[in-house]
């Protein structure tokens, strides 16, 4: 049930949100051994992202709210998996990016129909 929160400090239409917003639940799902089901993505644009190592005129940040029990390198393939397919859609450089985990028991992550249990492998 994770929330992926992306900040954008540049301007992109309604549809071009949306299809990133899917193409990110489905990456999120192949790298994280999970399913769209109970995934939420944001996109918001922002009116100022520092970075300090970044140059150019496009930033972006990803908040990504997981459930606790993913490895380091499993979250480690996700967030360069990220930072690449934002570099290909919106031409955002590598260094103008930044990817940030936060972990959340299973319980912690609740929809209508459900409470998130603890991740496994078999999950």
């Amino acid at each position: 049930m994770p929330h992926l929160q992306f900040d954008l400090d540049f301007e992109v239409t309604a549809r071009e949100a949306d299809r990133f917003a899917t193409e990110m639940a489905e990456l999120y799902a192949e790298r994280m051994d999970a399913d769209t089901d109970y995934a939420a993505v944001t996109v918001r644009e922002v009116e100022a992202i520092h970075l300090g190592r970044a140059t150019g005129d496009k930033t972006v940040v990803l908040q990504a709210d997981i459930r606790a029990g993913r490895s380091a390198d499993r979250k480690r393939d996700l967030a360069l998996a990220v930072i690449e397919a934002v570099a290909e859609r919106f031409g955002v450089p590598e260094s103008n990016q930044k990817v940030v985990f936060t972990e959340h028991e299973g319980s912690q992550m609740m929809g209508y129909d459900r409470v998130g249990d603890d991740w496994s492998e078999s999950a």
